[in-house]
């Protein structure tokens, strides 16, 4: 059943409860604030920024561009702000979280160092219960979930794995004060984006770097630099005008068609090999995150994700010496951009370098971790400190770890145990007022998350203002429309390329996950164009409810 208050104490009550303070959250806290609600946020980390708090890694950074990874919703800030590259790292994003944080006043109404231990819907008062790790009990009529999607970090199943007796970091949870890695063997398992970026890093500090790779990731040149003053100037000068560009973009990001033209109208094979070769060259000197928006069959047509798949492995294999090490960093046995693509500053060249060694994972595995290092065999790799980039439970990960009971006590990790049941990324069934932004089944991943994370809070403030003007307390979606989204994403995703590979877009990372599309596919303009019909509609595929009392139910299920 739903947890009733019966005696249980409540020290504070709260309209909006968020609980994240990334992007997301800091912008959720701003829009619901100035809607007049009284709001707070509950941040596990000891500062505002999300996945850029926690991921300091050597490297770590955004792969879009500075301008357009950033605020739209004040003309000021985004004029303010000076950004210092194309690209930004970590610590500039974080400051400019900080910034944020501290313009809008947004940290009064943040708790830091703070996480929720569950969450439990109140039937009698149609209201969520939650208990926070300082010990406050809190009341609140709605929750607003902002936990990322790259916030989980996947569950190290490897024999040993904390027996190591050197030093052990995450590049997920990357400690503040940077390790002294000076002259030391260090060993990194994991070649995804994350050891992408850290490794060059890495393998410049340490005495000894061991790449333990299971499996090779494609990763184009990011092309950083410095953000010209130009560039800044006219994106600038009309940045409403470049903020709508964005908005009707499919990913959400322009500037890589701004500098390497637009998308071609054609399919991939319908060009010559000439002009195929010259897009290709365009996308790979443009960097980043262009070859997404090249082709438009490249995540559908074998044979065209086949021409771009041998044009990356030339180009890699170009910059690396040794041919053995070639054949082992160049992926064959996957479609490209299935998988997330990595944009790095001098990776493959990192194993040209004598204190590099990498360990093809694929010819052995990891037999154990052992006080000593990584056993591999009858060889034991001898390490001082063991860096593990290992990856996320993605997308669903941080929500269906916490404890999140709806409607009769249903936990939502039942409800989503063969994937994510939404209603446009955003309510799921038998779970009223809680919201979802940047979540499960919404176009992020496939979209600017920032930009999107502005339009969904916006639509949700939208919505709770007719809820007040209506006289409702209770919002829930509709079972049978939440099933018509669900076989959308699948119906979008079904043609592609992705469950040629094992991605976290559909789980196949996780042992025992569902392997469904976690996200939508479709485009940004296409889920604008839904959910705008169903505010259009009168909130088609939503269910709306008024304040009763317990008795008042018990009647109604009684037929009194």
């Amino acid at each position: 059943m739903s947890e009733s208050a019966g005696d249980r104490k409540t020290d504070r009550k709260i309209d909006v409860v968020i609980i994240g303070a990334g992007f997301s959250g800091l912008y959720a806290l701003y829009r619901f604030r100035e809607a007049g609600y009284s709001v707070h946020c509950f941040e596990g980390g000891g500062g505002v920024g999300g996945t850029w708090y926690w991921n300091r890694y050597p490297g770590a950074g955004s792969d879009i561009e500075s301008l357009e990874y950033s605020y739209s919703f004040s003309e000021e800030l985004q004029q303010e702000w000076k950004w210092s590259k194309r690209y930004s790292g970590q610590p500039e994003i974080e400051r400019y979280m900080i910034h944020v944080a501290d313009r809008f006043d947004l940290n009064r109404d943040i708790s830091l160092n703070t996480t929720i231990g569950d969450l439990n819907w109140d039937e009698s008062g149609d209201v969520w219960r939650m208990t926070a790790s300082s010990g406050e009990r809190i009341e609140a009529r709605y929750c607003v979930m902002c936990t990322g999607i790259l916030s989980a970090p996947k569950h190290i199943d490897i024999p040993g794995f904390d027996s190591f007796a050197g030093d052990v970091l995450h590049t997920s949870k990357w400690p503040a004060e940077e390790p002294d890695l000076n002259g030391k063997r260090v060993g990194i398992i994991g070649t995804g984006s994350s050891a992408v970026q850290s490794i060059p890093i890495l393998a410049e500090r340490a005495g000894q770097l061991t790449v333990f790779q299971r499996t090779p990731n494609y990763s184009i040149p990011l092309q950083n630099g410095p953000l010209d003053a130009a560039y800044e100037s006219h994106v600038k000068s009309d940045y409403q005008g470049w903020r709508d560009k964005q908005r009707k973009s499919f990913g959400g990001y322009v500037s890589v068609n701004f500098r390497a033209a637009s998308p071609p109208e054609s399919t991939t094979m319908e060009v010559s090999d000439e002009e195929r070769r010259m897009e290709f060259e365009t996308r790979w000197a443009s960097g980043g995150l262009a070859f997404y928006t090249s082709f438009k069959d490249l995540l559908f047509s074998q044979q065209a994700n086949d021409s771009l798949a041998d044009f990356v492995r030339e180009k890699i294999r170009a910059k690396l010496v040794s041919r053995e090490i070639a054949d082992a960093l160049i992926p064959d046995n996957y479609p490209i951009l299935t998988k997330r693509l990595c944009a790095d500053t001098g990776y493959y060249e990192t194993f040209n370098r004598k204190n590099v060694e990498l360990v093809n994972l694929r010819e052995a595995p990891i037999e154990r971790i052992t006080d000593k290092g990584v056993k591999i065999g009858d060889k034991v790799y001898e390490l001082d400190v063991l860096v593990f980039a290992t990856g996320f439970d993605a997308i669903t990960g941080q929500l269906v770890r916490m404890s999140i009971k709806g409607v009769d006590g249903v936990q939502l990790k039942d409800v989503w145990q063969d994937g994510p049941h939404t209603i446009a990324g955003l309510m799921t069934h038998g779970f009223p007022n809680m919201f979802f932004i940047n979540g499960p089944q919404s176009c992020t991943g496939f979209f600017n998350p920032v930009l999107n994370a502005e339009y969904q809070c916006d639509w949700l403030a939208d919505m709770l203002e007719r809820m007040q003007t209506d006289g409702h307390v209770r919002v829930e979606a509709e079972q049978r429309a939440q099933e018509d989204w669900v076989e959308h994403v699948r119906s979008v995703a079904e043609p592609t390329l992705f469950w040629n590979s094992e991605n976290w877009f559909i789980g196949a990372n996780i042992k025992g996950k569902a392997r469904v599309m976690q996200l939508y596919l479709g485009g940004f303009p296409a889920y604008c164009q839904y959910v705008s019909e169903v505010r259009e509609s009168d909130y088609r595929g939503f269910a709306f409810g008024d304040q009763v009392t317990v008795n008042d139910k018990a009647d109604a299920l009684t037929g009194s």
